[in-house]
């Protein structure tokens, strides 16, 4: 492997194994504190596309598998391999046309600096629930974001996709060019067969009046929280997002429980917000704690508040799932396990999409349902390992029967049930065909990395 030959080609760094900065390099990778067992090679960290295309063509001619990262928020380490981690960090350019509504974006822009750079344009997306995640594994994963009920998934807002395949060669998909590799490209997530370098996305008029209200249950009124929830996604405008939060109360130790039911209106106009929020509360049930009043909540805002739940350097192990009939049984599943969680940290979500909301494009995004829910499991010391991923796998193995399929960007990928699962069978097993042809030395097989087992652990 001559490794001076790729410095040569590339003008971003290049980082063996026994550079002075790989363990630090590596360290850094992932996001997670939880970090994975898989140890790369060398570390490229691109500057430009043409380090993407020359990184790719080194590792076909040294038989190296490459594992694009974006910005390591994945919570299963699906980015650190074992051969050559192709950071993406320095492409996070965003360009914008705002009278065209289009925007063109690197793969490392996060969903804040999106958010942002288009809401200075009065433009929106429809951008993850996320601030740190970037574009490369969002919208891979089909980008299930803000107000997904009116905007649609954000794959379904993406024009061409500019992607580097295992020949080495730049190609612009889309409907029209490469339609195939396009179709891929949109939800394959890890069973995506290249390298993104670039979108095309087309844009929304930023909603003017976003406004939320937060009423707070016991865990124990979930049926009744989700069976109103249900009723008022009937009666409002696809423009509604309704979510079940549910977690250790503010302030507690874990011993107290609540079921938190937000609604977020992606209004245009500050009247029509209330009056909805208005119908929202004419059906809600009794019993709840406390109504938090209307508050503007920008999606600015809405990052900020979310932040609050993902502390920095935790250890983290995600699963969600999609679900249809019976999702009443399926959200009481999950306010279940939250009542029985190990760590007080860890919480739950289930969303209620609009039954309007819009009917997705044909593409490798293909598992989806009317209810999303989601379980993170939050911790702080690595001998809690066992027991936390132990309680996260019999909390979601406790809904299996409700369960249609699994959301890629938050699956437990570390199990292969789940990531077959993340696809409707038919494009799994196009996928799996479109890999042998466009990659037949396997250079972005991804492996389902293990977790590094904490000293003296049992595995879960």
């Amino acid at each position: 492997m001559n490794i001076e030959k790729l410095k040569a080609a590339v003008k971003g760094a290049v980082i063996p194994v026994f550079d002075p900065s790989f363990k630090a390099s590596t360290e850094a990778l992932l996001w997670n504190g939880r970090k994975q067992s898989a140890q790369p090679q060398l570390i490229v960290k691109a500057s430009c596309i043409p380090d993407v295309i020359a990184t790719v063509r080194f590792a076909a001619e040294a038989g190296l598998r490459v594992s694009p990262r974006g910005g390591g928020h994945n919570f299963s380490g699906i980015a650190q391999q074992d051969g050559i981690v192709l950071d993406l960090g320095a492409l996070n350019r965003i360009w914008i046309d705002r009278s065209a509504r289009i925007a063109e974006v690197g793969p490392a822009a996060t969903n804040a600096d999106l958010a942002s750079a288009l809401e200075a344009q009065g433009l929106a997306f429809p951008v993850g629930h996320c601030a740190s995640v970037p574009m490369s594994g969002y919208l891979l994963g089909g980008g299930f974001g803000w107000n997904s009920g009116s905007w649609g998934y954000g794959f379904s807002n993406v024009e061409s996709i500019d992607v580097v395949l295992a020949d080495g060669v730049l190609r612009r998909v889309s409907e029209t060019e490469h339609a195939e590799i396009f179709w891929a490209a949109r939800g394959a997530g890890p069973e995506f067969f290249g390298v993104v370098v670039g979108y095309r996305l087309r844009l929304k008029p930023l909603p003017r009046a976003i406004t939320t209200v937060v009423r707070v249950y016991p865990l124990t009124a979930v049926k009744g929280v989700v069976a109103w929830m249900k009723a008022a996604m009937d009666v409002v405008p696809n423009f509604v997002e309704f979510t079940a939060a549910m977690q250790s109360a503010p302030g507690s130790d874990g011993s107290a429980k609540v079921l938190l039911a937000i609604a977020t209106v992606f209004a245009d106009d500050p009247a029509e917000a209330s009056a909805i929020h208005g119908r929202i509360a004419a059906l809600a049930p009794e019993g709840a704690f406390d109504v938090q009043p209307e508050m503007p909540t920008p999606i600015g805002v809405l990052y900020e508040i979310i932040g609050q739940f993902f502390p920095v350097g935790h250890r983290y192990a995600v699963d969600s799932a999609w679900s249809a009939d019976g999702a009443e049984d399926y959200v009481a599943g999950l306010a279940e396990g939250i009542a029985a969680a190990p760590s007080a940290q860890s919480f739950a979500l289930a969303t209620v999409l609009s039954p309007s909301r819009p009917t997705p494009p044909d593409a490798a995004f293909s598992m989806f349902g009317p209810v999303w829910g989601c379980v993170y499991t939050i911790w702080e010391k690595p001998e809690d390992d066992a027991e936390n991923l132990a309680w996260l796998r019999r909390t979601t193995d406790g809904v299996a029967s409700s369960v249609l399929g699994h959301y890629v960007g938050e699956a437990d990928l570390e199990r292969p049930e789940r990531r077959n699962a993340c696809h409707a069978p038919a494009a799994l097993e196009k996928l799996r065909a479109m890999q042998k042809r466009y990659d037949p030395q396997g250079i972005f097989l991804r492996a389902v990395p293990a977790a590094t087992p904490a000293k003296g652990a049992q595995a879960a």
